[in-house]
């Protein structure tokens, strides 16, 4: 399903904006500004903390190269803690052959950052 208007891409944003909100999973945000927070930590929030047919309305917002970009860049690397989670978002949304090796590479990738700055 593609979006076709503004109007309706901004209802989706609010519709996932309020669902976090429901859920208390914005509590470091301004929560009285939607726009506070930007695309990529609704992206992620939305990974994090909601459900596949969520998601699935972020692909259709955003498109395929943002979310798998924010997801490899803020999702992905969180470890253990979401690491299920990631596995399934490798295999399912990103067609990777062998998901877990694949999301332990993005986690070592990250961590090596990390030590060399």
């Amino acid at each position: 399903m593609y979006l076709c208007s503004g109007m309706k891409q901004e209802n989706v944003r609010q519709q996932l904006f309020r669902k976090l909100k429901r859920e208390n999973c914005l509590w470091s945000y301004d929560v009285s500004k939607m726009h506070s927070i930007s695309d990529e930590a609704l992206i992620e929030h939305v990974m994090l903390y909601l459900d596949i047919d969520d998601i699935n309305q972020l692909f259709d917002l955003f498109g395929y190269k943002k979310v798998k970009r924010v997801w490899l860049e803020r999702v992905a690397p969180q470890g253990a803690m979401f690491r299920n989670y990631n596995i399934l978002y490798a295999w399912y949304y990103f067609g990777a052959k062998r998901p877990e090796a694949y999301v332990k590479s993005i986690e070592t990738r990250h961590m090596n950052r990390i030590s060399a700055a």
